[in-house]
């Protein structure tokens, strides 16, 4: 069983994707924002995969990237938008997003996505934050 960590601040879309996480076997820490999501990892909580918004309370999706890889660099990411545009889509993949998904997302694909980032992470591929 793997941990996510998913981070949104809107607390509906935060309970439906920690139930469709957890439906494919994985543990979920759910947290409303950047900072208490920051405060699981520096408390050593051990995390495989983070699931983010880009918009979230307290600090965007690319401040809260670069904060996030100084505490757990290898650490995959998903990051997930409903108000993208391509410079944000592609500095997110510059900074080392796994995957960066316009919301609302499909079960299935989320699902597939999600194991994608479990499968690269497994084998010893890391991104970081340059």
């Amino acid at each position: 069983m793997k941990t996510i960590l998913l981070v949104d601040d809107n607390l509906a879309s935060l309970y439906d994707m920690g139930e469709v996480l957890s439906m494919f076997g994985h543990k979920v820490i759910q947290k409303p924002d950047p900072e208490s999501a920051l405060a699981v990892i520096q408390k050593g909580v051990a995390v495989d995969l983070v699931v983010t918004d880009y918009h979230v309370q307290g600090m965007d999706g690319h401040e809260f990237l670069y904060a996030l890889k100084k505490v757990l660099p290898s650490v995959p990411v998903i990051m997930l938008t409903a108000h993208g545009s391509v410079e944000t889509y592609l500095k997110s993949l510059s900074l080392g997003v796994f995957e960066h998904l316009h919301k609302p997302v499909e079960t299935k694909e989320l699902g597939r996505i999600v194991e994608a980032a479990l499968a690269w992470s497994d084998a010893g591929h890391s991104l970081s934050v340059s």
